[in-house]
């Protein structure tokens, strides 16, 4: 199959028409369903799809330049009105409607929803799971990590989403065995939103918002079983994690509409060719970007001034107690900085051999804290040399003096618990959301892979850079080292956790994995560790095993698209979350095997990687309740990265840490999209620093922040759990040690790596054009 697609007509019968694609005279994709008028329902039923009519245009008039279509809508609530949509060809490749809405008649309290369903209309058909779904940041390749054909937090096939969660305002199907990708896309930016008024329970309900929703769905009784979505205002129906974390309730919103009513919306359907979906993803990334101008936060300090003040404020939080035990153990609300227990964590919300780095090598840092920063690394390295495998507790209270496991992110409060205490008064319903989990994890001590590795790599940064450093910290490293290639599987895997006796941890399966993904999910993360072990003891193990799970997670996690467990705390319906952790490890461990190997597969694989991490980047300015927090601050979303798929909506300033390798892609690529990126992500994860947006101390910032409506019936976080009031346009009220981690890292890593934070001068160095915006 070639270029160009063709736009045009079809006649169904008297008033009854569709539009249709071909490319070379072959039907390739139409609209099954013009219009769709949803109604909010007059009775007693509560139901986010309201009473649904299909309307196709009854005219089309063929244009010069476009197609205008009419659809005269009557729905049995009694409003009437008339739909018009004006269709053009943006490329031969890409279609723009512009849709205009006019309501004529309505009764008192009537509310309409709008909907437009695209599908396949390929000669020989397709079933639903023929095609890979995406909606970056809700969903990769279906959330399907079980390949059960179904989402695996939402367990259903009929997927629709928020526009505010949606970073490109994009849905795409990718077909493999055409490479043909197709996608819907919102082109016209939402420009309002406020909380909706309904009663905690409520699935429906009038709201005048400019929220809108695409999605993916089976198309039933037809050849070709798939249906992309677009609704306006927005509904998620089936299921959503909106209102309730175990319910999954959905719900939706219609427009209250009155006599004399108009309002429009608009859309953009591309058809193209892709070798990948990963190609066919990041093709429709760049477009979104055209289309939607992305522009980077301007910061109201230098990033080196922000760094500074981070790092004081982390400063402030260490902590030593009489046995020699020391550590950062920030753990409070940032609103006023009062710690909440103190424990020292290590790897994924600790991060304190990282931050003990960038507070020894800071200029700016005093006698005091390269001090304290020194005890750190010497506490941890006491500890771990006790391992024959470089290990050490994940946790360390430091009021208690005792080491424990397992109690990160959400289940931290575990940690500081006393013993026979409620503990269901200490975390909410959270407690008992996660008791079963809890019990099993409360009998055993182990480590995460990935915890240990980010301890043990910053160590190992830091001896390297250092002229007379402790050969006690390279033996660290090494047994760490040693214990990998021990322990790595014969597919070139390692699994997620182990004992501290070395032993692979399976159990609880609900929380180490329940898929041959999951449980294997932190393969990439020690790669570039052996990588630089193999480069400094010239031992060729080393080098081999990286090489062989280099090969495991391009064909598992990154090919296959089923990067997941980046993140350690799920609260959702299954234990390990498709994040953007997990990939970002992938990218970041392919790079270090090109550059180690310059073989063109590990390359691919990086580009891919890259790709995908990417699309986790927000494009656009997500419009914020204008009572709320955020909104009174003047924040901006454009440049945050989401979290994980679940709780897409949710944004936290870890993406920043891929801000270096998406320079390097640019490097490598020549294309100036990934330097666009990265410049997005390191100015909005620097944005909300400092005691202008409402914290405690000018160098101390949010974990994350809530960008559309999350488990808002919840109960467990209601607002007497001290973290409640996380609706729209509100912060998660946490404050952990590895967020100045990571930030003041990237900061560090750019300047090291390319030699200025100055995203103009790069741009120059590279020979990239202006900008791909």
């Amino acid at each position: 199959m070639t270029y160009p697609f063709e736009m045009r007509p079809t006649g169904l019968g008297a008033d009854k028409h569709t539009i249709q694609w071909t490319s070379n005279g072959e039907s390739i994709l139409e609209i099954a369903a013009p219009l769709v008028v949803e109604s909010m329902a007059t009775d007693e039923l509560d139901s986010p799809d309201g009473d649904q009519t299909i309307h196709f245009y009854q005219e089309v008039e063929q244009g010069a330049k476009e197609l205008t279509a009419t659809s005269r809508f009557s729905v049995g609530s009694g409003a009437t009105g008339v739909v018009t949509d004006r269709w053009s060809a943006t490329s031969d490749s890409m279609f723009t409607v512009h849709r205009s809405v006019v309501i004529e008649s309505a009764p008192p309290n009537a509310g309409l929803r709008f909907g437009l369903h695209v599908q396949p209309a390929f000669a020989e058909g397709l079933d639903f799971n023929d095609l890979q779904y995406y909606a970056p940041n809700a969903c990769y390749n279906l959330n399907d990590l079980n390949e059960d054909g179904v989402c695996d937090y939402l367990d259903t096939q009929h997927l629709s989403y928020r526009d505010d969660r949606l970073n490109s305002l994009s849905v795409l199907a990718f077909h493999p065995q055409r490479k043909l990708a197709l996608s819907l896309s919102r082109v016209d930016v939402p420009k309002y939103d406020d909380d909706p008024v309904r009663d905690p329970g409520q699935q429906s309900f009038l709201q005048d918002t400019d929220i809108g929703a695409l999605g993916f769905q089976p198309s039933e009784n037809a050849l070709n079983g798939s249906l992309l979505t677009a609704h306006y205002p927005f509904v998620e129906r089936a299921r959503s994690n909106a209102l309730l974390v175990e319910d999954r309730t959905p719900w939706g919103a219609f427009r209250p509409v009155r006599a004399g009513d108009s309002f429009s919306v608009s859309y953009a359907i591309h058809l193209y060719q892709s070798e990948s979906s990963h190609d066919a993803l990041w093709t429709l990334m760049k477009a979104q970007m055209a289309v939607l101008r992305p522009e980077p936060v301007k910061l109201d300090r230098l990033p080196e001034e922000i760094s500074r003040l981070r790092l004081e404020t982390l400063s402030h939080y260490y902590m030593e107690d009489s046995a020699g035990g020391s550590g950062f153990v920030t753990n409070c609300h940032p609103q006023d900085g009062k710690q909440l227990g103190n424990i020292v964590q290590y790897g994924f919300t600790g991060q304190n051999i990282l931050n003990a780095t960038n507070l020894l090598q800071a200029p700016t840092s005093s006698d005091i804290d390269r001090k304290k920063a020194r005890n750190v690394i010497d506490f941890y390295v006491s500890c771990a040399r006790k391992s024959p495998y470089g290990f050490t507790y994940g946790l360390y209270d430091v009021d208690k003096q005792r080491h424990n496991s397992w109690w990160t992110g959400l289940l931290l409060p575990l940690a500081y618990a006393e013993p026979g205490q409620d503990l269901e008064s200490l975390m909410g319903p959270l407690y008992s959301h996660r008791q079963t989990v809890i019990e099993a994890l409360s009998r055993s001590h182990g480590v995460y892979t990935r915890c240990v590795l980010e301890e043990t790599e910053a160590l190992l940064a830091l001896y390297l850079s250092q002229e007379a450093a402790p050969a006690s910290w390279l033996e660290v490293v090494t047994c760490f080292g040693e214990f990998l290639l021990g322990a790595q599987e014969a597919d070139g895997s390692w699994r997620r956790a182990y004992s501290l006796e070395g032993k692979p941890l399976v159990e609880p399966a609900e929380w180490f994995g329940q898929t041959f993904y999951q449980q294997r999910s932190s393969t990439a993360t020690v790669i570039p560790l052996l990588l630089e072990l193999a480069r400094i003891t010239g031992k060729e193990a080393y080098r081999t095993a990286a090489i062989r799970a280099g090969r495991f997670v391009r064909t598992h996690f990154v090919d296959k698209v089923r990067h997941n467990g980046g993140i350690h705390d799920s609260i959702y319906a299954k234990p390990q979350l498709i994040d953007h952790e997990s990939i970002y490890f992938c990218c970041r461990a392919l790079l270090a095997l090109y550059d180690a190997t310059g073989s063109d597969y590990f390359r691919t694989g990086a580009v891919r990687a890259g790709q995908l991490s990417a699309s986790w980047i927000l494009l656009w300015d997500i419009p914020l309740p204008p009572k709320s927090t955020l909104a009174r601050q003047g924040f901006r979303s454009t440049g945050w990265a989401g979290c994980d798929t679940p709780g897409a909506g949710y944004v936290h300033p870890m993406g920043i840490i891929a801000a270096p390798d998406f320079l390097r892609l640019a490097q490598i690529t020549s294309d100036a999209a990934f330097l666009d990126i990265a410049e997005l992500t390191f100015m909005a994860c620097n944005e909300n620093v400092g005691l202008k947006w409402g914290y405690a101390m000018d160098g101390m910032q949010e974990e994350g922040v809530l960008l559309s409506p999350w488990l808002l019936d919840d109960p467990m976080f209601a607002a007497d759990t001290g973290f409640g009031g996380r609706s729209k346009g509100e912060g998660n009220k946490t404050c952990l040690p590895w967020i100045s981690a990571v930030t003041v890292w990237s900061g560090n890593e750019i300047k090291r790596r390319f030699g200025t934070l100055d995203f103009g001068e790069l741009r120059e160095k590279f020979q990239l054009s202006p900008n791909a915006r």
